[in-house]
C-alpha cells in the first residue's frame, strides 16, 4: 500500500523501508527510508479527514507558515516542508478514499512524550515563543480556521452539555463526580473568554498543540524544530503557553491512571515560562502577560472537559486503547487542575 502512494509523490519511492512513527491521538504517521538510506527521509501521513474535512485549506495554512518562517531567513529551527505529488498538489487522496502527504524529514532529531530536564522545557519555551513572534506579520488573509472553536470554551462546554443530554453510550451514570467537577469551574473559567480578540487579548497566528512532542531535539538537547502544524491558525498566545505546561511541565503523562502521580512541576514551569517569555519580551500586551499563569489551568479545563464530551459520545474524536481511556484522561486533568489551584500563588510570573 505504501509503495504505491509514495509514487504520487515528487520522491524517489524505489524500495523505501516505512515504519510507524510518533504517539499523536490524530493522524497515522510513518517514517520513509529509501533504498540504502540508513536514516529517514521523508515523512508519510494519513491525515485524519473526519477531524480536518478542508484538505486543501489545511495543506495552505501550513504552506503559508513554513514558507513565512523560511523566507524570514531565521535558521534558529528548521521547518518541515510539505512534499508536492506529481500532479502539483499537496496531498493525494487514494482510491479508498484517505488522504496522504509527504514531508521532509528532520533529521539527527529526536522527540519526547515528557521534559527530560529544566533545559528541555526552556528550549521548548523558546521554540514556542519564536513561533508566535515570527508569525506575528504574517501576510494576507488570516490564516484558515481548521477546526473552527478549537480552544474555544464556551463551545465546548456546550459541547459537554449536548453530549451528557443525548447520553448516546449510555455513560452518564458512571461519571457524576466528573461532571460535577468540571460543572462547577465552568462561570470562573468562562470570565477570560470575554476578553479574546480585543486589544488587551489580540488574535495572533498560535500553533495550538503545543506538547514538548512536537519540538524535535538534537543530541545535545537544543531544540531544532517545531512540527505537527495541522493546528496553525488564529488563537491567543493563552492557547499555546497554558497547553504547552499543561504537558510538558506535568510531572505525567495525560494517560497516567494513579493520579497520585499528576501534578506540575514548578521548575518545569518556570523553566518554560522564562524561555517563553523572554522570546516575546516586547510583543505581548499587559493583559496577555497577566492572564498567563491562568492559562495552564484554563487549558487542563478545555482537554478534561473534551475528554470527557469524547467519553459520553462513545469515544468518535479520540483514539482510544480500551472503553475507559477518556474517561481516565479526563480524571487525570481533574488532578492536575486540583494541583495547579493549590500552586497558583507559585505560578505567578
Amino acid at each position: 500500500m505504501y509503495l504505491e502512494i509514495l509514487t504520487h509523490f515528487q520522491v524517489d519511492s524505489n524500495e523505501p523501508i516505512v515504519k510507524p512513527i510518533g504517539s499523536g491521538h490524530i493522524n497515522d504517521t510513518y517514517s520513509v527510508a529509501l533504498k540504502g538510506g540508513n536514516f529517514p527521509s521523508y515523512i508519510l501521513q494519513r491525515i485524519n479527514h473526519s477531524i480536518f474535512p478542508n484538505i486543501e485549506k489545511l495543506s495552505e495554512n501550513i504552506h503559508r507558515v513554513t514558507r513565512h518562517a523560511i523566507d524570514l531567513g531565521d535558521s534558529r529551527y528548521q521547518m518541515m516542508q510539505l512534499i508536492a505529488t506529481r500532479d502539483g498538489k499537496l496531498w493525494h487522496r487514494s482510491e479508498s478514499g484517505d488522504f496522504w502527504r509527504m514531508m521532509t524529514y528532520i533529521p539527527d532529531s529526536k522527540s519526547y512524550d515528557l521534559a527530560p530536564s529544566n533545559d528541555f522545557a526552556f528550549e521548548a519555551g523558546a521554540a514556542y515563543g519564536w513561533f508566535i513572534k515570527i508569525l506575528s506579520n504574517l501576510e494576507g488573509s488570516p490564516l484558515f480556521e481548521v477546526i473552527p472553536g478549537f480552544h474555544n470554551l464556551g463551545l465546548r462546554i456546550s459541547q459537554l452539555k449536548i453530549a451528557i443530554e443525548e447520553d448516546r453510550a449510555d455513560r452518564v451514570k458512571n461519571c457524576k463526580t466528573e461532571l460535577d467537577f468540571y460543572l462547577n469551574r465552568c462561570f470562573e473559567m468562562l470570565a477570560f473568554d470575554s476578553l479574546i480578540g480585543t486589544k488587551q487579548i489580540p488574535l495572533r497566528v498560535t500553533h495550538n498543540d503545543t506538547k514538548i512532542n512536537n519540538i524535535l531535539f538534537n543530541s545535545t538537547g537544543k531544540a531544532v524544530s517545531i512540527i505537527d502544524l495541522d493546528t496553525a491558525m488564529p488563537g491567543v498566545v493563552h492557547y499555546d503557553f497554558g497547553d504547552a505546561i499543561r504537558t510538558i511541565a506535568a510531572n505525567a503523562l495525560e494517560d497516567e491512571t494513579n493520579l497520585s502521580l499528576v501534578g506540575l512541576n514548578i521548575d518545569l514551569y518556570k523553566s518554560f515560562s522564562t524561555g517563553f517569555i523572554k522570546e516575546l519580551e516586547g510583543h505581548l500586551t499587559k493583559t496577555e502577560l497577566e492572564y498567563l499563569p491562568k492559562a495552564p489551568r484554563m487549558m487542563a479545563f478545555i482537554m478534561g472537559i473534551r475528554f470527557l464530551a469524547d467519553y459520553l459520545r462513545g469515544d468518535t474524536y479520540y483514539k482510544v486503547k480500551h472503553s475507559e481511556h477518556n474517561i481516565q484522561r479526563a480524571r487525570n486533568q481533574m488532578a492536575l487542575i486540583i494541583d495547579m489551584e493549590k500552586k497558583a500563588m507559585l505560578m505567578c510570573l
